[in-house]
């Protein structure tokens, strides 16, 4: 049988006997670039899969192991991600960004000029690089390997084409639902999340939605991220067995590893295997940056002292040389754009969270009838039918009507 709280331990300790409730987190961008798979077009042929996939996904979140009193979806924006480009500037330069361009000013002063038609002279010779590249690439591909790269081509098209039409759409929809939106045109769908998991009530449980392997360096006893390729809540207990590391681990291994995918530097020479090789400890318990660097000086005497010359990338961890190009230390600005401990926001955005956290949305008894009038607006076939739309919705109605009851429950106070 559970003891008793004590009196004294109940006022220094509240988060002890206050009952739990649980925050629903996700990453829009991840989860509407997944959506835009489905290929559902309406009768005029424009597409509505990721409109459609998304709310089903959602859907299933909300109908699976717990019941969220809060749901926020946060977005990215065009420019969301320049605050890292400040610090880093090769950041995502491989996704066709233009950070600089957004920093210029709209003066009309034949600097300003010039510095355009630089800009769209580079974006122009980098364009004919890449074409000439994917000509000679596909001149040694068997045809099948030509139709999966079409392939793979169209469906990024459809993503492109499709992305920002179909998130406006989505977010419009959230709202009528009582899912909160979060989206600033400087800050990363990420750097919101994590604010919100750094001030979060103690009693909350959060759940965050993204295949994203950045956000799990925001897994806690409190927070776990629900991963839809692997269909597995990763937590704090399970993390290290599917993952073969210790969640304390993940930031490490990227700052020193760097990511392809956002454009952002390793150090020259190490892979993942290697480091591993160099330091077999990151499997089992928290490692250091520091940790890594004496191993890798101990490996370097001890390849001196058996007159052997130091391999490289061990002088390269020692010394932050990275494979690309860095303006200041190496590992101070990878820690500084990869930590979401330490999350990257505006003003702007700071404030908006925290205004939203937790404050009652107010009712509108009109909003699943404004919703449905939207859905027919935008031709979502499959939800059209009054029938299937009442069941379909029946979840977020539900999600809508605890946030009425939660409002009723303040304003009576």
């Amino acid at each position: 049988m559970g003891q008793p709280v004590r009196n004294i331990i109940k006022e220094m300790h509240p988060e002890l006997t206050a009952k739990p409730f649980y925050t629903l987190l996700i990453d829009g961008n991840n989860l509407l670039r997944q959506s835009l798979a489905d290929t559902k077009v309406d009768s005029e042929g424009i597409h509505y899969g990721g409109i459609f996939q998304f709310l089903l996904q959602l859907r299933i979140l909300l109908t699976m192991e717990y019941k969220y009193d809060y749901v926020y979806v946060v977005f990215d924006d065009t420019d969301s991600g320049i605050l890292r480009y400040q610090i880093y500037n090769e950041y995502k330069a491989n996704r066709d960004k233009n950070y600089a361009k957004h920093l210029i000013s709209e003066g009309d002063s034949d600097y300003w000029k010039k510095l355009n038609q630089t800009i769209k002279g580079m974006e122009k010779s980098i364009f004919k690089k890449q074409e000439k590249r994917r000509r000679l690439e596909e001149k040694n591909l068997t045809p099948e390997e030509i139709i999966a790269k079409s392939e793979k081509l169209r469906q990024k098209e459809i993503v492109d084409e499709n992305f920002e039409r179909e998130r406006n759409i989505i977010m419009m929809y959230c709202i009528e639902m009582s899912i909160r939106v979060l989206f600033d045109n400087k800050t990363e769908g990420d750097d919101f999340i994590a604010y919100y998991v750094a001030n979060k009530k103690p009693e909350e449980r959060v759940v965050i939605v993204s295949t994203d392997q950045d956000l799990t360096q925001l897994i806690s006893p409190t927070v776990a991220v629900y991963n839809r390729t692997l269909k597995k809540y990763l937590n704090v207990k399970n993390f290290q067995k599917i993952k073969g590391y210790p969640v304390e681990n993940v930031l490490l291994r990227k700052i020193l590893c760097g990511d392809a995918s956002d454009n952002i530097g390793n150090i020259k020479g190490l892979s993942e295997n290697r480091l591993m090789e160099l330091m077999p400890e990151i499997a089992e318990r928290p490692v250091t940056i520091e940790e890594v660097k004496n191993r890798a000086k101990e490996k370097i005497e001890e390849r001196i002292l058996e007159k052997k010359k130091p391999l490289q990338w061990h002088e390269n961890i020692v010394n932050g040389v990275s494979n690309k190009e860095y303006d200041g230390d190496f590992y101070e600005i990878n820690e500084r754009i990869i930590n979401l401990k330490k999350p990257l926001l505006t003003k702007q955005a700071e404030e908006t969270i925290e205004a939203m956290m937790y404050a009652p949305m107010e009712p509108d008894p009109q909003s699943f009838e404004n919703l449905y009038k939207m859905i027919v607006r935008d031709n979502i076939q499959d939800l059209i039918d009054p029938n299937a739309f009442s069941r379909f919705f029946i979840p977020f109605k539900e999600l809508s009507d605890r946030e009425i009851k939660r409002y009723n429950e303040e304003m009576s106070q």
